[in-house]
């Protein structure tokens, strides 16, 4: 018996997009291998983050999949998608695939924004805390547009990981009333308790012996923040551009301009994280979100799937 999977590869003409979507930690590959789509090309950026030969950082395998599902977009193939379904780019993508007459079905990963967190720091490779809330609050906030866009060929599943974070749930939840300060709190105390934190895909500086003893001197008298792995390294990757370039170090008003020009940053970053953390305490709370969440089984997502595929 011919899958229809196979089929559909040769209808050029009527060509189809599944996109998986969902935020960091949700589940995409526990459902997307459950599901019958293994003749369909599949874009995922996974494929660069682990090529043992050249490894991507993840933002640059994002943007190397949504540069791959345009060409194919040209070329009329049928296939996967797996993303987080966030950002100006996915939005480009999935507005040309619907241009050039694509079928697009789109099955959304739910999980709860803790599930997402602890799951998420539960990998060898993972992602800073506030780019897993910030996937999240993007992945989710939009499920009703997509849902209209997409003509109902849409489907939710929600994956509590069975009850094994309910406490975790609970906790969180009762945090998130006192909104972002409520969430910090908790994560701080989680993260002390769990010895969880950081990034997987942070690269700190390397030095010669010679380049340390130069930057040390030339940064005499510049206070920075030792402590903190990502001032230390802004402070490090200037010395370092200008050393390497003309043999000495930029000059201490420009490292002392850099010191400056992180904090202001990282004062803007912590701010949109506070803003983000409250929209998702807002819409844990929201009866017109939770009423999005209309759950389908893995069988029900299998059979809507194959019958769009047809």
């Amino acid at each position: 018996m011919i899958k229809l999977t196979d089929l559909i590869l040769e209808a050029k003409n009527q060509p189809k997009a599944v996109i998986m979507a969902g935020g960091a930690g949700a589940g995409k590959s526990y459902l997307l291998n459950q599901l019958d789509l293994n003749s369909l090309t599949q874009f995922n950026p996974d494929k660069y983050v682990e090529d043992p030969d050249n490894p991507l950082s993840l933002g640059v395998a994002t943007s190397q999949v949504n540069r791959d599902v345009s060409a194919a977009a040209d070329e009329k193939t049928s296939f996967v998608w797996d993303t987080t379904a966030s950002g100006v780019q996915f939005d480009k993508n999935l507005d040309k695939l619907l241009k050039l007459g694509y079928g697009v079905y789109m099955v959304t990963v739910y999980t709860h924004p803790i599930i997402s967190y602890i799951s998420n720091f539960s990998r060898d490779r993972n992602i800073p805390a506030p780019a897993v809330f910030s996937t999240w609050r993007n992945a989710y906030a939009k499920i009703a547009d997509f849902n209209k866009k997409l003509k109902g060929n849409f489907s939710i599943f929600v994956n509590d990981r069975g009850g094994e974070f309910a406490k975790e749930i609970k906790a969180f939840n009762l945090a998130a009333q006192n909104g972002s300060k409520g969430i910090k709190d908790y994560l701080q105390n989680y993260n002390e308790k769990n010895n969880i934190g950081g990034s997987s895909f942070f690269i700190p500086v390397e030095m010669s012996k010679e380049e340390e003893d130069e930057f040390l001197k030339a940064t005499n008298g510049i206070d920075w923040d030792k402590e903190s792995r990502s001032e230390d390294k802004a402070i490090k990757t200037a010395f370092l551009k200008s050393y390497q370039k003309i043999g000495t170090g930029p000059g201490a008003d420009k490292l002392k301009d850099t010191v400056r020009k992180y904090r202001e940053k990282k004062e803007n970053d912590n701010k949109t994280h506070e803003e983000i953390l409250d929209t998702i305490a807002e819409m844990l709370f929201s009866p017109v979100f939770q009423e999005l969440l209309l759950h389908s089984s893995v069988a029900e997502i299998d059979s809507n799937v194959q019958n769009f595929l047809a």
